[in-house]
C-alpha cells in the first residue's frame, strides 16, 4: 500500500473499510472505494479544487474523444516504462476524474497498479467509480499522502506542486511524465477572449530530475454542437478570465475550430 498518514507520515494499512496508521489515525474508505487524506489545515476552501460542474463538463468533453491524441501520446510514453516492470505502480498527480488513467488501463497498464490523488473530492469520486481495482485518494499535490519511494512512474497533467514531493515518492530510476500546454495551445480562442493574448511559455525543467525526452503533441480541435462547446468553455480556466461578452458570443456558436498543443517531458529520477 502506498498511502501514508497525512498527520504523522506513517504508512497506512487497510483494516476492513478503514485506513489506519500505527499512531491510531483512521480514515474511512468511501463507498466508491476512495479515501479522503486531505486534512482540514490543507484546505483553502470548504470544497477545494475544481467544482462538480467543471469536472462533469470535463468528463463529457474528454469522453467525447476531443483529447484522444493526447491520451494516446501519454500512453505511448508510459507503456515504455510498463514493459520494463513486473508490477508497476503509477501515481497520477491531479488525476481529476481519471480519464488518462482509464486510457492507460485500456492500453495495458494493470488496473491494480494505478493510483491517483486530487484535491477535488468530486473528481476522485468519479475516478474511483470507473476503476474499481485502482486506488484513489483526496489529497494535496503539495503534500502528497504517499509513502517515500513507493511508485515507479508519475503522471502529472497541468497539476501544480513542488518537485521535492515528486522526488520523494518516486523510486530511484523512476519516470515522471510532465504534461503542460504548448505555446500555441488554444491560441485562436485566447485571441478572441483577450485584448493582448500571450503564448504559453514552457515551464522550467523539474528540479532534481534528468530530462530524457521532450515531445510536442499538436492536433486540430473541432468542437461541434451546443453542449460540447459549453462544456469546453466550462472546463477551460482562462475562458472565465477573458472578456465576458466575447465568452457569451462563443457559447452561442454552433462549433469551434481550435488548435491543441501540448508539451510532454519525460524525466528520470537519478539513482544516486
Amino acid at each position: 500500500m502506498i498511502w501514508q498518514c497525512p498527520h504523522c507520515n506513517l504508512s497506512l494499512g487497510l483494516e476492513g473499510r478503514s485506513w489506519r496508521c500505527a499512531n491510531g489515525h483512521t480514515f474511512d474508505q468511501a463507498r466508491e472505494g476512495y479515501v479522503n487524506l486531505l486534512p482540514v489545515q490543507q484546505k483553502r476552501s470548504r470544497e477545494p479544487g475544481d467544482s462538480p460542474e467543471m469536472l462533469n463538463a470535463r468528463r463529457r468533453f474528454l469522453e467525447a474523444g476531443h483529447y484522444a491524441p493526447l491520451a494516446d501520446a501519454i500512453c505511448a510514453q508510459l507503456m515504455l516504462v510498463r514493459e520494463q516492470l513486473q508490477t508497476p505502480v503509477l501515481l497520477d498527480v491531479g488525476c481529476g476524474e481519471g480519464y488518462y488513467d482509464r486510457a492507460l488501463v485500456q492500453a495495458g497498464w494493470p488496473e491494480p497498479g494505478v493510483t491517483g490523488v486530487d484535491i477535488a473530492k468530486a473528481g476522485v469520486r468519479l475516478a474511483a467509480k470507473r476503476l474499481a481495482q485502482a486506488q484513489f485518494a483526496v489529497g494535496s499535490s503539495f503534500h502528497l499522502p504517499v509513502a517515500d519511494s513507493s511508485v515507479d512512474a508519475i503522471l502529472r497533467v497541468f497539476a501544480p506542486g513542488p518537485a521535492e514531493e515528486l522526488l520523494r515518492v518516486l523510486k530511484p530510476g523512476g519516470i515522471l511524465l510532465d504534461v503542460s500546454p504548448g505555446p500555441d495551445h488554444l491560441w485562436s480562442l485566447k485571441s478572441r477572449l483577450y485584448e493582448n493574448p500571450q503564448q504559453h511559455t514552457a515551464p522550467a525543467p523539474v528540479a532534481g530530475f534528468t530530462l530524457e525526452s521532450e515531445l510536442r503533441c499538436e492536433f486540430p480541435l473541432a468542437i461541434k454542437g451546443g453542449e460540447p462547446v459549453q462544456d469546453f468553455l466550462a472546463m477551460t480556466p482562462f475562458a472565465w478570465k477573458g472578456d465576458a461578452e466575447a465568452r457569451r458570443t462563443l457559447e452561442e456558436e454552433p462549433s469551434l475550430n481550435l488548435e491543441a498543443d501540448f508539451l510532454l517531458r519525460r524525466y528520470v529520477k537519478p539513482v544516486h
